[in-house]
């Protein structure tokens, strides 16, 4: 082993003590690998041997020898010697003191045969570094009778290592990278789709955590990386980010592995975290309910002894000082007449182990206080008390007895159906009298039944449906709701109101009254009035009542209103197809004919829009077909025109005020934000095609100086110029000029390469030159001179086009550093 190791709290949690190893998930990894591996105590004791381990040595008894045995319990030998291998050179003694160590002189003797070992050994500590145990780890090396084989068994045993190193690899559950100081990864050692955001292996080298990993996150593990780096120490962290569209919770120990690269071992601890958020969660609600209860809780052992107080109620605990109670004996406290029973019910819940509940009378702050108890069987040694002060319920109960009597007295003198429901459904009461009309047999007491029972038919269970939802809305709000039915009574169809009043919590008091009467004379005043409202509402519009076979049987034509039937004097008694004078019209005629028999069929108004042209002239028309009767309809037309042409402004409106939004004022090009969304949108087309996207980045040289020089108007007009010259070169449909920023300028050039992409930001570059826009501070040419950037690259899974963005950055940068006024492309070439 490598390095000493520092111990995760999992990780304690099953290895704190070497013999807890056995029956764990650890104990199968162990037993799996090809090498031996060995536990010891601190006090050297062997603790734990894996199978391996036992093969090697032909050893297969229990464990527990001391550190002064293994060399002649394991027949291991100085190499080519007779020397039993001392004890205080052993790896495991070595480890005991702080050490890790590698042997490579031992020798181990199994009857006739020889092998040589390498053993590797280190102290496991915990986070003060206390030493917890060590372990060792055995290799076999070449056998006296193989070592005659020569090189040939030699590369043989390398290859055996390597398989085996691999197999170790393999079998870990943990993904490990390799990254460098600068944060890239170097290679993928060990990979676990389940956890591992990149595809395959391949597609992670060459990555910076950064491509693949939210600014946060990277930065923590870069600032990990370089702290495991200058103090060549593990560093241990966890973090937490989206994987696979879940949030996966992860441990990250940064191993140094050289002056310039570490290993990241990636481990999934989500299902841990998770169990200990929600065990945190269920104690914090645990607590939070034990304090919210107004109960008093206490604990008693099962011969009538105080154990302790869970919770305390001072206004309901008749005993002044409970904090003296434990270990005295209930009796002693409480009254004989309360006591006693309570004992008794004590052996009942301990002899049947169910919870007792019973009332008692207590007298408290010299007033009658009524108790509900629960007495819980915990085990056979001890009971949970759990007493409740009903006393208000148990007073209102009373008053509520003395005043029903009262309560049937009036309501017996009232002509309405009156009944009380439960929530569930359950008549508690039920109230008629001889002029009663009820759907209930008057012979038949529903009290305890179920109002489903009175389900006979569809109908009667839409009713109670209904009915039974408006309770739990009254329940729910506490307050009354009314609302009118039709109900099958005497053979005709009958008006009701029904009332529902809350009356308490879980039930509510349903008054049923006959409105037939006055509901018949509303509905003959509410028609004429639909009818009279619905001609006054349409006046300005054209209104006009037809048959279902298109007879128009009265006719109210708008004011200011373009007719499709002409200037005729009357149109009463004609049918809707006489006016089908043109095809448009007979197509027309023909749509409304069909929307008036779907009316008719269906019973539903229909609203829709139309166009229509009327001597010339366009027409907007909003249509209203609304049923009469089973073969009549109104229909009402109203003119829309000027709503429609203000809709087609604003909308043309909005469409420049978008174009706006994605345009730098000043050049009049694309700006960041149509640039950051062309972009996206290339490379994802790119990344199916899988053809180059190339971007170009040019930035013109001391442009400060120019404004400082010549003024910021003069800079704008420089910048409109560059701005036109780029264009002037950029004439594929499907490239963006774009400004970057400042004197910052972008271009994005789907399916181009970087050798075209090279040849197009030449010509801009020597174009902007041209130019001739004078700058005389600047420190390259006497005029205006752009330094350029470029970049290209076929899109992989995984990638972002930010990369594309940071190569072209790059270049430009190699270009300023180069001289300024020049072209320069991204190259991961050294």
């Amino acid at each position: 082993m490598g390095s000493s190791s520092h111990l995760s709290i999992s990780e304690k949690q099953v290895l704190e003590a070497p013999s807890n190893i056995a029956n764990t998930d650890l104990q199968f990894l162990f037993d799996s690998l090809p090498v031996g591996i060995a536990m010891h105590t601190t006090d050297g004791c062997l603790s734990y041997l894996n199978n391996a381990a036992r093969r090697l040595f032909n050893y297969y008894s229990s464990v527990g020898s001391p550190l002064d045995n293994i060399s002649s319990l394991f027949n291991l030998y100085v190499s080519d010697t007779e020397l039993l291998y001392p004890i205080e050179q052993l790896p495991a003694a070595k480890a005991l003191q702080g050490y890790q160590v590698c042997v490579t002189d031992l020798e181990t003797r199994q009857g006739d045969r020889s092998i040589y070992l390498q053993a590797n050994a280190a102290p496991i500590r915990d986070e003060h570094d206390t030493i917890l145990y060590v372990v060792v780890t055995f290799q076999e090396g070449v056998t006296a009778t193989e070592a005659v084989s020569g090189n040939d068994y030699s590369e043989h045993k390398q290859q055996q290592d390597i398989a085996k190193n691999q197999a170790i690899l393999t079998a870990i559950p943990e993904l490990i990278v390799c990254i460098n100081r600068q944060g890239f990864c170097v290679d993928k050692l060990s990979g676990n789709s389940n956890i591992d955001i990149f595809s395959d292996d391949s597609s992670a080298v060459g990555h910076h955590l950064s491509d693949y990993l939210p600014p946060d996150l990277a930065a923590t593990q870069l600032e990990m990386i370089y702290k495991a780096l200058d103090t060549m120490q593990v560093q241990v962290f966890e973090q937490s980010l989206i994987v696979h569209d879940r949030r996966q919770y992860e441990e990250i120990r940064v191993v140094p592995c050289g002056s310039d690269e570490v290993l990241l071992m990636i481990r999934d601890i989500s299902d841990r975290k998770l169990t200990e958020l929600a065990l945190k969660q269920s104690e914090a609600d645990k607590q939070a309910i034990i304090s919210a209860l107004p109960d008093l809780m206490f604990r008693v052992s099962n011969n009538g002894y105080w154990l302790d107080y869970i919770q305390t109620n001072a206004h309901i605990d008749f005993i002044a000082d409970t904090r003296e109670l434990e270990g005295k004996h209930i009796s002693e406290y409480l009254p004989a007449e309360i006591a006693k029973p309570q004992l008794n019910r004590v052996q009942k819940a301990l002899s049947t182990g169910e919870v007792q509940v019973f009332e008692q009378q207590v007298i408290v702050n010299d007033r009658i206080q009524y108790e509900e108890v629960r007495i819980v069987p915990r085990s056979q040694a001890e009971l949970l008390f759990i007493i409740r002060d009903i006393t208000d319920r148990k007073v209102t109960e009373i008053a509520l007895q003395h005043s029903e009597a009262e309560n049937r007295a009036i309501i017996s003198a009232i002509p309405d159906l009156i009944f009380r429901l439960h929530r569930n459904g359950t008549f508690l009461a039920y109230f008629r009298c001889s002029k009663t009309q009820d759907l209930i047999d008057k012979t038949e007491n529903p009290i305890g039944n179920n109002i489903y029972k009175y389900a006979r038919n569809t109908f009667y269970q839409n009713l109670i449906d209904k009915q039974m939802q408006v309770v739990h809305q009254v329940l729910d709000t506490q307050e009354m709701m009314a609302y009118e039915q039709q109900v099958p009574l005497d053979k005709t169809l009958r008006y009701e109101e029904v009332r529902i009043i809350p009356n308490g919590k879980d039930e509510v008091l349903v008054i049923v009254r006959d409105i037939n009467d006055r509901k018949e004379a509303e509905l003959a005043l509410q028609q004429s009035e639909t009818q009279k409202q619905a001609i006054l509402t349409a006046i300005p519009d054209l209104i006009f009542y037809v048959r279902n076979d298109g007879t128009i049987l009265e006719y109210l034509g708008g004011r200011n209103f373009l007719d499709l039937f002409g200037d005729a004097e009357t149109r009463v008694g004609h049918n809707l197809k006489d006016y089908a004078t043109t095809p448009e019209l007979a197509q027309h005629i023909e749509r409304k004919m069909q929307d008036i028999q779907a009316v008719i069929e269906t019973g539903e108004m229909r609203v829709y829009e139309q166009e229509i042209r009327i001597k010339d002239v366009l027409q907007y028309e909003e249509v209203y077909i609304v049923p009469v009767d089973s073969d009549e309809v109104l229909i009402i037309i109203r003119d829309i025109s000027d709503r429609k042409r203000m809709e087609a402004k604003l909308l043309l409106a909005n469409e420049r005020l978008e174009k706006l939004s994605l345009t730098d004022p000043l050049t009049t090009l694309a700006n960041r934000r149509s640039l950051d969304e062309r972009l996206t949108q290339e490379w994802t087309r790119s990344l199916c095609e899988q053809q180059p996207v190339a971007f170009i980045l040019f930035d013109l040289d001391f442009f400060k100086r120019f404004n400082d020089t010549y003024g910021h108007q003069k800079g704008d007009d420089c910048l409109f110029q560059v701005a036109r010259a780029a264009l002037e070169v950029v004439d594929r449909s499907s490239d963006l000029v774009a400004r970057y920023g400042g004197e910052e300028f972008a271009i994005v050039l789907p399916n181009t390469s970087l050798k075209e992409a090279y040849r197009i930001a030449q010509c801009i570059q020597e174009d902007i030159e041209k130019l001739g826009i004078p700058h005389a501070s600047s420190d390259v040419h006497a005029v205006v001179t752009a330094s350029v950037g470029v970049s290209a690259m076929i899109p992989t899974q995984g990638s972002l086009p930010n990369v594309l963005i940071r190569q072209a950055d790059q270049a430009l940068y190699v270009a300023k550093q180069v001289g300024r006024n020049n072209c320069q492309c991204f190259t991961d070439r050294p």
